[in-house]
């Protein structure tokens, strides 16, 4: 029998830790996360709801994470642009996006050249829900959908403030349904669409609820959500109102298809501290937003409850715009 050598027994046991080391390292780096800043990419530009809320998480994420949680605007196709970009990124979890689940489970239904699903992404928890709506000036003739499409009846070629495809999709498919004609205005960011009312740039626009900051100047005239908003209660949702239209949405933090769930778990308990951390509320409430946390498991079933249910919402009101 062959006898081992002082030497041949240490190349076994170096041999050895080598192969365990390839076989766990990705347990070791998840261990180690994050040992360096990270990126959250937000699919609007500065000063909307979504940009509010991503930098007072990312504040948030920062302390719990011991590391920067960078903010970086990549606006454009309402979230698609910056969507788009993730599914480039490596899964390591130094790189996420900061946005409404509408991205995955609206935008692609209705703008072409869409090339990504909900199934392209992780999810490492929900923070927020919009009290998506329409909103006008305060000192607009209507207080509510039916009475604002009347007018718009009777003042051809008033300019509505879109901020996202699916707000392009809800007025175009109301304006054939009722038969008006809207000047569709393009917006970026939810502070262009707050500047685009106050300068009476458009008689009315869809909102993420950021315009609930400016309750003596704006007003809602319908909730775009299958209920009524906690800061407008007395106003009419758009399914009262005999539209099928309505669609909730959440603030979602997303991660490139193949993050490890160690990293999404741990991603979501740093942001789940949002949800009692003072600051984070005192900035939300100051905006009317409601806070709603969802976790890991909870937002993948959020995601895939909704997507059927839009889609068919969609294609309807696709039919009714045509």
């Amino acid at each position: 029998m062959k006898s081992i050598t002082k030497r041949g027994l240490f190349g076994l046991l170096s041999g050895a830790a080598l192969s365990l080391a390839s076989l766990s390292g990705v347990v070791f780096a998840e261990d180690a996360y994050p040992d360096r800043p990270i990126t959250m990419m937000v699919g609007y530009g500065a000063g909307g709801q979504t940009d509010l809320v991503a930098r007072a998480a990312a504040q948030v994420m920062s302390d719990q994470l011991g590391q920067p949680v960078n903010i970086v605007n990549k606006p454009g196709a309402g979230g698609a642009v910056a969507a788009r970009e993730l599914t480039k990124a490596k899964p390591d979890g130094y790189t996420m996006l900061f946005q409404s689940n509408s991205v995955v489970n609206t935008s692609p239904f209705i703008m072409e050249g869409i090339n990504f699903t909900a199934d392209d992404f992780e999810y490492a928890g929900m923070i927020t829900a919009f009290q998506v709506g329409m909103a006008a000036r305060k000192d607009s003739p209507y207080d509510n959908l039916t009475e604002y499409l009347a007018w718009a009846k009777e003042n051809p070629g008033s300019s509505f403030g879109a901020l996202s495809p699916e707000a392009r999709l809800y007025i175009q498919a109301l304006s054939k349904q009722n038969d008006i004609d809207v000047n569709i205005v393009p917006l970026q960011s939810g502070s262009e669409m707050i500047n685009a009312l106050l300068g009476n740039q458009v008689a009315a626009a869809f909102s993420g609820g950021i315009h609930y900051r400016y309750p003596e100047e704006l007003k809602t005239i319908s909730a775009l959500t299958t209920f009524r908003h906690p800061s407008a209660p007395d106003v009419p949702t758009i399914e009262e109102e005999g539209y099928p239209m309505a669609m909730d949405s959440r603030t979602t933090l997303f991660l490139p298809k193949g993050t490890p769930r160690a990293i999404l778990d741990r991603l979501a308990e740093a942001l789940a501290v949002a949800e009692t951390d003072e600051n984070f509320k005192k900035i939300t409430a100051a905006a009317d937003i409601p806070i709603k946390f969802l976790g890991v498991d909870e937002s993948y079933n959020e995601i895939r409850s909704s997507y059927d249910k839009n889609r068919q919402i969609i294609e309807e009101a696709k039919k009714a715009a045509q």
